[in-house]
């Protein structure tokens, strides 16, 4: 009796929940395009024209998963990067492809004697499910973020709304959304890192049985700098994809009308808007695009307070990492982290809020005196923030199906 498990490129809360399996004993294989080795990256680190492209990789390592039985597609992963590298392949068509190489692995696999449930993600489950529900095996359904049908209806008000900050080509067509409610209806049990996403699932299937586990932050990788003075310049830092989902446009709305003094505006992340918008930035504002882990810890240990106005999420790990550094929090409810986000450690506003988020930009500007014990309890509230924690909720919830 055991689960199968796969992502199409691996993450923190997709290795954990793999681990989670693993260390019950129940994972009859996890599936993933290729999740290096230590070896494999020390040898491509030695390619001089691969090295930028071995910086990403790092991220699909995980040591813990380095024992794991693995069913791994790396030929065609390969033939992937090759073309993402030299810059030939559309991203979206590349994810598309990686989806569906899941689901056909998983759909095969599916059909070993030992397995007893299915365990994968939205976008990437349909055809394992129907195979699994052919067997009589149990379908776990992972969602990361919020039901898509939750964000259409937030995502073309915002369109409307901002429509000239839409990158070139205009807002793309949903995606795999009859996929998505395909999957979701043949769940027998769905896991959400929020109770911002259980609320989106239960508001269009409100019978479906849904666990909540949260995910957690590696408090080890994400510190606070030492303790230091008020800053004579305050540094408010946004890491993320630049985008009308992140927000973004009311940040740089807010920015302009707060008229905060000895401050700045840091943005690090993909720019997903309108160019002229980039050319555009209100003062004492800039953006860089996204960085390296060690460089992007380093980043969050030099900011003051964290801006995060998110208007749709799952559960906002960069959020999680800026309390496990430190920081102070600004964010919306739609950020998933609500339940760690109160008073002693930063401000929870409404999403898309003008006015909320330029008082909420000048309470921390005012309130200089008081980022030092607010630091403090960032971390503190962080550390309730443990993938042991996450795992074990995983491994709780699965266990009537294994």
């Amino acid at each position: 009796m055991s689960v199968l498990f796969g992502h199409p490129t691996g993450n923190p809360f997709a290795y954990n929940a793999a681990l989670a399996h693993f260390e019950a004993a129940r994972l009859e294989a996890f599936c993933i395009p290729w999740m290096p080795s230590s070896a494999s990256l020390r040898l491509l680190q030695l390619i001089r024209p691969l090295r930028k492209m071995v910086q990403r990789l790092t991220r699909r390592h995980f040591s813990g998963l380095a024992d794991a039985p693995k069913v791994q597609g790396l030929p065609g992963e390969s033939r992937r990067l090759l073309v993402r590298a030299l810059g030939w392949g559309d991203d979206e068509r590349m994810a598309d492809a990686a989806n569906d190489w899941l689901m056909r692995t998983m759909r095969r696999e599916c059909r070993r004697p030992a397995v007893t449930a299915v365990h994968a993600y939205e976008d990437c489950s349909l055809w394992q499910f129907i195979e699994a529900r052919r067997l009589g095996k149990a379908c776990i359904y992972d969602m990361p973020i919020g039901y898509h049908a939750a964000w259409e209806d937030i995502r073309n008000r915002l369109a409307g709304k901002y429509s000239d900050w839409l990158p070139a080509g205009g807002s793309p067509p949903p995606r795999r959304n009859v996929q998505k409610r395909e999957e979701m209806e043949r769940a027998d049990l769905v896991l959400a890192p929020s109770s911002f996403v259980v609320d989106t699932i239960h508001a269009f299937h409100p019978r479906k049985p849904v666990v909540l586990a949260p995910y957690g932050v590696d408090l080890a990788a994400w510190t606070p700098a030492p303790s230091r003075a008020p800053p004579e310049i305050m540094t408010f830092l946004f890491v993320g994809q630049c985008s009308i989902r992140k927000g973004t446009p009311l940040l740089l709305a807010a920015w302009r009308a707060a008229g905060l003094k000895n401050a700045g505006l840091r943005l690090v992340g993909h720019w997903n808007l309108a160019g002229s918008k980039k050319r555009q930035l209100p003062p004492c504002c800039e953006w860089s695009g996204p960085l390296a882990s060690a460089q992007l810890r380093a980043v969050y240990r030099d900011a003051d307070v964290f801006v995060f106005p998110s208007n749709f999420e799952g559960r906002a790990l960069v959020v999680c990492e800026a309390l496990a550094s430190g920081l102070p929090v600004l964010t919306t409810s739609a950020s998933g982290v609500g339940d760690e986000v109160d008073g002693n450690c930063g401000r929870m506003l409404p999403a898309e809020n003008l006015e909320a988020l330029v008082e909420g930009l000048r309470w921390f500007d005012r309130n200089r005196h008081r980022l030092s014990d607010m630091r403090r309890a960032a971390r503190k509230n962080a550390e309730r923030c443990t993938w042991d924690a996450y795992r074990c909720r995983v491994t709780e919830a699965v266990a009537p199906f294994v």
